[in-house]
Order: structure tokens, then C-alpha cells, then sequence
């Protein structure tokens, strides 16, 4: 015992309140956290590797995921909204938030740093927000923890990071929605609204209020993407959530509003370049 342990000890101050003392919840901290880059596009469907527009695929994942835009500007929808991200702003994604890609330039580089987080964020909406110098700076040190596998101390400088980045505003988006922008928002929210029910060409016709062959050319005009093809990938992002969860594979079929387990196994093999129970197989190694 040396004499400065014991100086200290009885320096100690009195306890205002012996139940209350330092608690790490105030803070974020991350866990699992895992960074990687995109800087091409890859046309390829089998997983989640790919970055493309031209799959016109909606990805869905059980992690949050912080997407800074280095280099290269581009559009990047986000759930029933398309927002465009410019160099130097970031993107915080929420768990089980479909997104997607409107448009990638011919040269970029986007940072993807996904994490698990245990406590709740503070509430904020959805969209682009700037990415000051200062944070530049938090994230050359976040990178170098990270590189050296300090995993307590990487947390610990993330969730400094994602703290002042939920606290910045979203920038609003200056493109103001044509008439028809507004009837396909409709249309999303419906769909991604209730999953289970009637998706059906008629039926959305009819929550836009237009001919169905009127609505199929809108919708492919304002989202490049078809209409069959939108409802389709949103089925089978919920698809790949329940499996995840551990839902039986008939139940997933129904749940995802398939009108067979064989039906739906075959787009998911068309869209994932597997089949359900491959990907059951995948998620849990």
C-alpha cells in the first residue's frame, strides 16, 4: 500500500448521494462497429456488397449506419424520400430504414461505418446534414483507434461523433415535389404503410387517383424504377428482416405478402442471387 494510494483515499470527498455516481449511459457507445469505402458502382445483386442504380434494389439492415459522402455527389433515397448528398455531408441511417440509390457520380468515395447501439438516440429526421471540420478531425481519430483495434476508445470517439451529428440540423432538400412526386410519396408511404395487404396495381391506382397504366409511367419517370418492381423489393427487404429474427420460412412467405413459399423463394433467389435458407445459413456464421 504506498502512501499516496492512502493520501488519496482519505482526500475522497463525501458522497452528496450514496446511490448516484459516474454512469457511462450518458454516452454512445457503439458496438460491433465495422468501416468500409465504396468507390465504384457494382451492378452485381448477390448480397449487400454491390453499390448501384442500376439494381434499383432497397436495402434494409438491423444496424445503424453513418454514410459520409468524401468524394463524389450523388442521391440516395430514404424510405418514401429522395434526398441529394453532396461532399462533405453525412447520412445517419436507422436500424430497419430502407434506402436506396437514385444517383451515383462517375468518380466517388463514400465512408460506411455501421454499429450496433444499445442506447436510443436522440429523435431526428431523416436526411443529408453537414459534416463540419471539426468532425473531419474527430473521424482522422476515430480511424486511427479503429486501426489499431482499441475498440473501448474507437467507441468511445464514434459516439462523440454520432452525438454532435444528431444534434446538427438537416438540410432541407430544395427540390420541391411535382404534382406527381407527391401522388408517388403517396404511393410509397401506402405500400411501406401495410405490407400485408392489397398492393395490387388497382389499388394503388386507386390511392393515386389515376389509371393504372398512368401511374406505372409516373412512378418509373419520378423513381427510376417500376412500380412492380418497387413493391416487390420492399417485400422482400421485410423479408430478409424477419429471417432475421428467426421466423419460420412459410411465415416470412405470408408475413412478406407472397402468395406462395415457391413464389417467394424464387425472387428472393432473383434478387439476392440465393436462396432464403442460404441466407438463414449466411446470417448465422
Amino acid at each position: 500500500m504506498t502512501d499516496s494510494l492512502l493520501q488519496k483515499t482519505k482526500a475522497l470527498p463525501r458522497p452528496e448521494n450514496y446511490f448516484e455516481g459516474l454512469d457511462w449511459r450518458s454516452e454512445f457507445l457503439p458496438r460491433d462497429v465495422l468501416c468500409f469505402s465504396r468507390t465504384s458502382q457494382d451492378h452485381r445483386t448477390d448480397g449487400w456488397e454491390g453499390i448501384s442504380v442500376k439494381t434499383g434494389r432497397y436495402d434494409q439492415h438491423a444496424r445503424f449506419v453513418l454514410l459520409v459522402a468524401l468524394e463524389g455527389d450523388g442521391r440516395v433515397g430514404i424510405e418514401s424520400e429522395v434526398c441529394d448528398l453532396r461532399v462533405g455531408e453525412v447520412i445517419l441511417l436507422k436500424p430497419l430504414q430502407i434506402h436506396y440509390y437514385v444517383e451515383l457520380p462517375e468518380k466517388f468515395c463514400w465512408l460506411y461505418v455501421t454499429f450496433g447501439l444499445e442506447q436510443n438516440l436522440p429523435e431526428f429526421p431523416s436526411g443529408p446534414r453537414p459534416f463540419s471540420v471539426a468532425l473531419n478531425g474527430q473521424l482522422e481519430k476515430f480511424f486511427d483507434l479503429y486501426e489499431k483495434e482499441d475498440a473501448v476508445n474507437a467507441s468511445s470517439s464514434l459516439g462523440k461523433i454520432l452525438g454532435a451529428v444528431a444534434q446538427t440540423a438537416v438540410r432541407p432538400n430544395k427540390a420541391k415535389l411535382s404534382e406527381y412526386g407527391t401522388l408517388v410519396v403517396r404511393v410509397k408511404e401506402y405500400v411501406m404503410g401495410d405490407l400485408s395487404g392489397d398492393l395490387s396495381l388497382e389499388k394503388l391506382a386507386q390511392i393515386a387517383e389515376l389509371s393504372e397504366s398512368h401511374l406505372r409511367a409516373i412512378f418509373r419517370e419520378e423513381t427510376g424504377v417500376s412500380l412492380g418492381h418497387f413493391v416487390k423489393s420492399v417485400r422482400l427487404v421485410r423479408a430478409t428482416y424477419l429471417i432475421t429474427e428467426g421466423v419460420k420460412l412459410p411465415e416470412v412467405a405470408k408475413q412478406s405478402a407472397f402468395k406462395s413459399l415457391t413464389s417467394f423463394t424464387r425472387a428472393f433467389r432473383r434478387m439476392y442471387d440465393m436462396t432464403p435458407s442460404e441466407f438463414r445459413g449466411k446470417k448465422k456464421r
